[in-house]
């Protein structure tokens, strides 16, 4: 894509998360991501969209490659998500990245660290009222870490380390190298060999209910201890 072309995608991108993010309802609170609760998708919808034009302007600046870790690449991300926000002039959501949290409300010794937790209530610290994003590498081309992707992302989410009884989690690839249809197929193989393991209620699937961002598919699982499936929406950054 030429330079000309991405600017202009990048200003139509924060043009549409600025729309999202200042037509949030925030009355209810921090009542939303309770354990047994819904989401309001006004916030998943802001979170993707901050993704979205964050990553964009990232990858024009040619700082993440294919041997560039994905604790870096978060912090790098995190950066451009912030200026993109302040380009908005919208604090609707807010979020921490890697918080320390538990990782069994029972046992205060184990603990785990998501990638990002967004919140909507400036006093919020429990670690059940957020809405969780892991972000794992991928590669279209030989190692695809598509497994790494399923066994230590989705699974953090249907065995409860993260959002607890909530109704949906967001997983993030980033694709560092090319084809990203085939990091996406590689994930959606990876997905289908463990079904069983990761309480699948239905198949990972092409779904841009939430944004319209190409690649974007969603699944549901039942959480442990949950009575309703979890919908994770697994959105893939091309970094390549």
């Amino acid at each position: 894509m030429n330079t000309w072309r991405r600017q202009a995608l990048d200003d139509t991108e924060i043009a549409e998360t600025a729309e999202i993010t200042n037509s949030v309802d925030n009355s209810h609170g921090s009542s939303y991501g309770k354990p047994g609760l819904g989401i309001n998708v006004a916030y998943i919808r802001a979170a993707l969209a901050l993704f979205i034009a964050a990553a964009s302007h990232l990858h024009t600046k040619k700082v993440v490659n294919a041997s560039t870790l994905e604790n870096p690449i978060t912090y790098l991300l995190d950066e451009e998500m912030r200026a993109v926000q302040r380009a908005n002039g919208s604090d609707i959501i807010r979020w921490v990245v890697r918080p320390n949290i538990k990782g069994d409300p029972n046992d205060p010794l184990l603990r785990c660290e998501p990638d990002f937790e967004f919140l909507w209530s400036g006093e919020e610290t429990d670690p059940d009222l957020g809405l969780y994003a892991e972000a794992k590498s991928l590669f279209g081309t030989c190692s695809s870490l598509s497994g790494k992707y399923v066994e230590q992302g989705v699974l953090d989410f249907v065995e409860a380390c993260y959002g607890r009884s909530h109704d949906y989690g967001i997983m993030v690839g980033y694709v560092l190298t090319g084809p990203l249809q085939k990091a996406v197929s590689n994930v959606k193989r990876a997905m289908n060999e463990r079904k069983m393991k990761t309480a699948e209620c239905s198949a990972f699937d092409l779904d841009n209910a939430l944004c319209s961002h190409p690649h974007t598919h969603h699944s549901r699982h039942l959480q442990r201890g949950a009575v309703i499936p979890m919908t994770l929406v697994h959105l893939f950054l091309d970094f390549a």
